[in-house]
């Protein structure tokens, strides 16, 4: 087991994506989130993952949050979105370090937000 390391959480800013308002929040072991080529990538990919079915219900308020982390593995990208009127919806992307363009679907099988994510979610 690894040695807990201090993660730094920041709040970015609101985006709209369509109708939708999506607050970025970015999570990283140093102080600054320095990915700037990755952060306008997943900017573009919003649109079609806000598309996604979630198979139960997808009424929702175009209300969600983006969390963007700096992580051992690469940068995972959460998109969340409240359906339901209670209920929150979360798709999961990784991305390597050595390509920031490619985002590879982690979720679907039982992977939930990780410890510093929660942190957020439960904000």
């Amino acid at each position: 087991m690894s040695i807990y390391q201090k993660r730094y959480i920041n709040f970015n800013e609101v985006i709209e994506v369509n109708d939708w308002k999506i607050k970025v929040y970015t999570i990283s072991k140093t102080e600054e989130f320095s990915h700037d080529k990755f952060y306008k990538n997943v900017q573009f990919k919003l649109f079609d993952w806000l598309q996604t079915d979630n198979g139960f219900n997808n009424e929702n308020d175009k209300i969600g949050f983006l969390i963007l982390h700096a992580g051992t593995e690469g940068i995972f990208s959460l998109i969340n979105w409240w359906v339901g009127s209670n209920m929150l919806n979360t798709l999961i992307y990784l991305s390597e370090y050595s390509s920031p363009t490619n985002f590879k679907k982690i979720s679907g099988h039982g992977l939930a937000p990780c410890i510093w994510e929660l942190e957020i979610i439960n904000h």
